[in-house]
């Protein structure tokens, strides 16, 4: 008699279970009793509060279809209505919290956005934060309570202005294996800081190394249960707030199985946790790869070289056989390759890097690249060797030449008197 009244949902038949267990003094149950029951266990899943969801009156707080048929952001009739626009500055923090008890041991959760206001199967979503255990609660099992955690996030600075969907994603720890997907809508504005031409640059670079969606349990790839899964491609914003023991060893796959959509995210290929416009902001266990971020382009600084009335005296040719001054150790800069002169070539690292080659000439980390070298004003040397600043003084060749030929002019004048 007790399985006619079992509410459809897992977990809503896992409670009543336990309900009748407890009761079994009891013979019967009235359908209104069973259907009550149901609505409460319904009521204890979990639902994104803000940022505001789309159509929240309509939106359920169940994970998404097992077949994948509703998603995205649990397609339903009018899925996209607007609740409540969330307006959002570029480089500001924004709260995410929930509402419901059944946090089924928290998980990992990611947080995306695509520009596509009316999302489908084939929508691109790029990863702005990941958070790898503790999300959407730190906890054994489900809470007795709602769920009054408070998460936050930052909105990227080269996220361009505009209107987009941002979605809650959430794979948790134990019970069935699901995937909760609640999605918001998104009003990017522009922030109130003026950013230098290098940062521009630099910005441009970073805005397509956001990574994409994990998706799984919905397609036909699998997570494991007991464990806080790593994303194969978490971003360059990712923060660790489970138990240590609870995160998935490094190196295993976050799901088993052939995905038959949105797999771009499943896989640790392309973009990575070292790649992106920021940090991780928060400690993690020492098992898990850290990430860094670019510096921001340092000022040049300069010392003038002193004037003198001397024609410039030629440049030295440099021997071949002289061998080309090894790059700073304390520069912490980075080289896909350098040629036998000193000149770097490549990738390079951190951001607005200078490299004095020979004393002579310089290049800058622009963009990623070690850009051409430039031969420095006659007359001039700079300190061999990377660093955040280029020192550029007068050379001491110039300085003697200068005091030789002004000391012969005062004895030939002295002379002529």
């Amino acid at each position: 008699m007790i399985s006619s009244f079992l509410p459809a949902n897992n977990l809503a038949q896992e409670a009543f279970a336990h309900f009748a267990l407890a009761t079994t003094n009891i013979q019967s149950f009235t359908p209104l009793l069973a259907v009550a029951l149901g609505a409460s266990m319904a009521n204890a899943h979990m639902i994104m509060a803000m940022p505001i969801p789309y159509s929240k009156d309509s939106l359920n707080n169940s994970p998404l279809a097992a077949d994948g048929s509703d998603f995205p952001c649990k397609l339903r009739d009018n899925a996209f209505e607007v609740t409540k626009e969330n307006i959002i500055a570029q480089g500001a923090s924004q709260e995410l919290t929930f509402e419901g008890s059944a946090v089924h041991g928290g998980g990992s959760c990611q947080i995306s956005l695509t520009s596509d206001r009316q999302p489908t199967k084939d929508s691109d979503w790029k990863v702005i934060q990941s958070f790898e255990g503790g999300c959407p609660a730190k906890a054994d099992g489900n809470l007795s309570g709602n769920d009054d955690s408070v998460f936050h996030f930052k909105m990227p600075e080269d996220i361009e202005a505009g209107k987009y969907t941002l979605a809650w994603t959430w794979f948790n720890r134990i019970g069935n294996r699901e995937m909760y997907m609640n999605c918001a809508p998104v009003t990017v504005t522009g922030g109130s800081k003026k950013r230098a031409p290098e940062e521009e640059k630099v910005i441009e670079k970073r805005t397509a190394n956001y990574p994409p969606m994990f998706v799984a349990n919905v397609n036909g790839c699998t997570t494991k249960e007991g464990i806080d899964i790593r994303f194969p491609q978490p971003g360059s914003e990712v923060q660790y707030l489970g138990t240590p023991a609870n995160l998935q060893p490094e190196g295993q796959d976050a799901c088993s199985g052939t995905p038959s959509f949105g797999g771009a995210g499943n896989s640790g290929s392309g973009s990575s946790s070292g790649s992106g416009s920021g940090s991780s902001s928060s400690a993690e266990p020492s098992s898990a790869p850290t990430t860094t971020a670019a510096a921001d382009p340092a000022p040049v600084t300069t010392q003038a070289p002193a004037q003198t009335t001397a024609p410039a005296a030629p440049q030295p040719e440099p021997s071949s056989t002289q061998a080309a001054p090894a790059p700073s150790a304390s520069s912490g800069g980075s080289s896909s390759g350098s040629s036998s002169a000193g000149t770097l070539t490549g990738a390079c690292s951190p951001e607005g890097q200078w490299n004095c080659i020979a004393g002579s000439s310089f290049q800058r980390c622009a963009n990623g690249q070690w850009s051409v070298s430039q031969q420095l004003a006659s007359g001039t040397k700079c300190d061999a060797g990377q660093g955040s600043n280029l020192s550029v003084s007068a050379s001491k060749r110039a300085h003697d030449i200068s005091a030789l030929r002004f000391r012969k002019r005062t004895i030939g004048d002295s002379h002529h008197a």
